[in-house]
């Protein structure tokens, strides 16, 4: 399970990440030193050994893209004080943008919650003992690598209170949909995965990457 944290001020500060590892023998199709190779000859132009580091030598990504759809929730409504109606064209914006990133990756939105893989969900804010938290990502694995589910949390206030700017809740929707996607952070000052970046779109090297995430068979290269 991974979570993120993002910063009104600075959009994407050191986050904070979490794994919740599976208490099966985990298993991969190809062996680490093939990934491995093949994950080189498709790296340059990637920030895929920020990733490798951040997750312990292992990749995760979803299967069957090109085939079959994600499908995705994004909570129709809110109470959440300040929050827009827009928003729900920024998250669909942001997931078509993703979907057009270098690989064929596809979402089907749809009504109930209880049959999606990803749920987008809107809240007030993060508590402040969790810091300038306004996105959050949980990603559950298999025991094979795959991501079997993710969950974003996107605030709508910091946790003092100040309304998060739109453009600030589109680039916030991106980074946490990269996370859902497989993506960790970047050291890339470009790319829309960088810690500290005021980005809101999404780079050529968040492409690059994508495109090497699902390109290659999920695993560990160790």
């Amino acid at each position: 399970m991974w979570l993120d944290t993002i910063d009104v001020q600075a959009l994407q500060p050191p986050g904070q990440v979490r794994q919740m590892a599976s208490s099966r023998e985990r298993r991969q199709s190809v062996p680490p030193d093939l990934l491995r190779r093949r994950v080189d000859d498709l790296k340059p132009g990637t920030y895929i050994d920020d990733i490798i580091a951040a997750q312990d030598s292992a990749l995760y990504r979803w299967s069957g893209v090109g085939v079959d759809a994600v499908p995705v929730y994004v909570e129709p409504s809110s109470t959440a004080v300040g929050w827009d109606p827009a928003y729900i064209e920024l998250a669909r914006l942001a997931f078509a943008e993703w979907n057009d990133a270098g690989f064929p990756l596809r979402f089907d939105f749809i009504d109930d919650s209880a049959k999606a893989s990803i749920k987008l969900r809107w809240k007030d804010r993060f508590p402040a003992d969790e810091g300038q938290r306004i996105g959050v990502t949980e990603r559950i694995h298999t025991s094979d690598f795959w991501i079997a589910s993710a969950r974003i949390d996107i605030a709508n206030h910091d946790s003092t209170g100040r309304l998060i700017p739109t453009r600030m809740v589109g680039g916030t929707l991106r980074h946490e949909i990269g996370h859902a996607l497989g993506l960790n952070h970047a050291n890339d000052a470009s790319s829309v995965m960088y810690r500290q970046s005021a980005s809101t779109t999404i780079s050529p090297s968040d492409r690059a990457t994508l495109r090497l995430l699902y390109l290659v068979p999920p695993g560990s290269l160790r």
